[in-house]
Order: C-alpha cells, then sequence, then structure tokens
C-alpha cells in the first residue's frame, strides 16, 4: 500500500485496498476484525518449566500443607550407585523432581510411597548423598536431614533395570508415617 511521507496511508490508497480486498465503496469501510476471545489466564503451575522428569517443588521453612505430596513413576534406567556407591536399586537418567528451597531447612523428611518396593536418592545442594532403599521393615524409602537452601535433585527408583512403578513423594518439617500418604492410584 502506497504511504505518504508521513507514513499514514492516503485515503485513495485505503479505498482502493479495501476494494480490491473487500469489494468496498467509498461510502462504506470494512468492519474491524473481531479480537480474538482470550481464555482466562491459567493458574501457574510451579512444578513445570525446570530440568527434571516432574518439576520443581518450591518449599520454605513454615510450608503448608505439611507434607507437601507430589506424584509421578519411577523408571529403572541406570544404576543408583551412579549418584552414589551405597545407593540400591535403578533410577531415571534425570532427577523426578528438584526440590527449589529458599531457606535452609534443620529437618527435613523425604518419603516415598508406592503400592511397589521404590527406593529413594537425594542430592542435596552441597553435594552430598542421602539414599534409602526400605525404611523400618516397609517398602516405603524415606531419608531425613538437614538440607541447605538451593536445589536439591529427587530420584524415586526401582528394584530392577527396565522396571516402572508409580509413585507419591511427601516432603515434611515433621515426623510423620508413610501411611499419612496415600498410595498412587492403580495405574
Amino acid at each position: 500500500m502506497w504511504m505518504s511521507g508521513n507514513r499514514r496511508p492516503s485515503a485513495l490508497a485505503s479505498l482502493i485496498a479495501c476494494s480490491a480486498a473487500f469489494g468496498c465503496t467509498a461510502k462504506e469501510a470494512p468492519a474491524p476484525p473481531a479480537a480474538p476471545i482470550e481464555a482466562p489466564p491459567e493458574k501457574p503451575n510451579p512444578y513445570q518449566d525446570s530440568s527434571s522428569r516432574f518439576g520443581t517443588v518450591p518449599l520454605h521453612a513454615g510450608f503448608s500443607p505439611d507434607p507437601r505430596v507430589v506424584a509421578g513413576e519411577a523408571l529403572g534406567e541406570v544404576k543408583a550407585k551412579s549418584v552414589h556407591r551405597k545407593c540400591r536399586g535403578w533410577i531415571a537418567t534425570t532427577p523426578d523432581y528438584l526440590l527449589d528451597a529458599d531457606t535452609a531447612f534443620f529437618q527435613l523428611y523425604v518419603l516415598g510411597r508406592s503400592a511397589s518396593d521404590v527406593t529413594l536418592v537425594v542430592r542435596r545442594p552441597d553435594g552430598s548423598v542421602l539414599c534409602n532403599d526400605n525404611r523400618s521393615g516397609t517398602k516405603d524409602p524415606m531419608v531425613r536431614g538437614n538440607f541447605p537452601s538451593g536445589t536439591t535433585q529427587v530420584w524415586v527408583g526401582v528394584q530392577a533395570e527396565g522396571e516402572t512403578a508409580s509413585y507419591r513423594l511427601g516432603f515434611s518439617e515433621v515426623k510423620w508415617k508413610s501411611s499419612s500418604i496415600a498410595l498412587p492410584e492403580p495405574g
């Protein structure tokens, strides 16, 4: 479309463009296109867009609800020993979750809950590793300890290569029993 020196279309150029595109005359102009209807914004998901399989769990001292519970599917892709020589079982190549703590925790409990026999591997921001296969004769692994602020990697693993298992993963500042977390729905 021809533009005059002030960068606005001339009346003649507008009429020619209107006529060519919409069959308009000088007395009628096309209706402007309807504005697209925007969906209401979705509630932000804090567990998306992370370098983990299922997302990031943001926590700070005194968080609520306690326990904070998330869910996932454990994969047996690599030996858990690849993270630490004392860890058992098989885990995914990428952490299942990242725990993003903006405050340090004097005592934090991390518990895996599954109908299958799962393992737990946790690498804290300082590089130290906690792992547990079975806690007190149950199939539900748990680790506890002080956690500095920063990003902690969490894997829930299985007993054998190639296995999978649905699980729930809980974080708490208070001691609780594995039965505090419901088992995952059968898949």
